[in-house]
């Protein structure tokens, strides 16, 4: 296709711009957005006293929504037009107000009308909250409530629930000794352990080296869950949980 054939000169011969985007003037010639304004090309039609027909005279234009421009608003040109049923009208997409060419930006008018585009959908807290529990940040140990494997009598489902809590196990699990860092002890000298507190929902996933003594790992359960260590039900009762929740990975 000729360039040629899209778009429109601008009418006023000084200018003569090819525009891409012409604007038809009431005095119904094409200008380009610089000269589409009645007192850049001298219109006709502004100052004429010829009426158009079906009406007694020429409507007048509507004028720019800045203060400052008394310029006619682009929406002026079009809003009398027969072809309402489809058409974009040529507003502030923000204030949805009618400026002239030059300031139909929102930039141009200091438009204070927030941008709808870019306006944040609301965060879903659900799967925000589903993430958190699944999948605590790393170097942080949450307290998390005791999961129940389903009872299964088949040996391989068995099996295989076995793998995936010992695979949740090893991921939210922190280290029970401080002073004992993950890049420190390999993942097969780890002993992990689930403990949960008597009468209490609160439950804690841990790791310990495989070599530490039982006294030892009790004095940490102790510490991370706030109880006194040389409390002797604190060590009669934790040792059971210790040992029934151990998995070694």
């Amino acid at each position: 296709m000729d360039l040629q054939e899209i778009g429109a000169h601008c009418s006023v011969q000084s200018c003569n711009e090819l525009d891409f985007l012409p604007i038809k003037c009431g005095c119904e010639r094409f200008f380009c957005r610089h000269h589409i304004s009645p007192d850049a090309h001298e219109c006709t039609s502004s100052s004429s006293s010829a009426t158009v027909p079906g009406s007694t005279s020429l409507r007048k234009l509507e004028r720019c929504a800045l203060d400052s421009c008394n310029k006619p608003s682009l929406e002026s040109y079009v809003s009398d037009a027969g072809d309402h049923a489809g058409r974009q009208a040529a507003l502030c997409p923000r204030c949805h107000l009618a400026f002239c060419a030059a300031h139909r930006y929102p930039e141009s008018h200091s438009c204070s009308a927030a941008d709808p585009t870019t306006s944040q959908p609301p965060k879903n807290e659900a799967a925000q909250a589903l993430l958190q529990k699944h999948f605590p940040p790393s170097g942080s140990q949450k307290t998390v409530k005791p999961s129940t494997t389903p009872k299964t009598k088949d040996p391989k489902k068995l099996a295989q629930l076995q793998k995936v809590q010992v695979m949740k196990m090893r991921h939210q699990a922190g280290p029970g000794d401080p002073r004992d860092k993950s890049a420190s002890v390999a993942v097969d000298q780890r002993l992990h352990v689930r403990v949960t507190l008597e009468n209490s929902d609160q439950e804690k996933i841990f790791w310990f080296r495989k070599s530490i003594g039982a006294g030892k790992a009790l004095d940490c359960l102790a510490a991370h869950f706030s109880l006194s260590s040389s409390d002797a039900r604190v060590r009669t009762e934790a040792l059971p949980l210790l040992i029934h929740h151990q998995y070694a990975l």
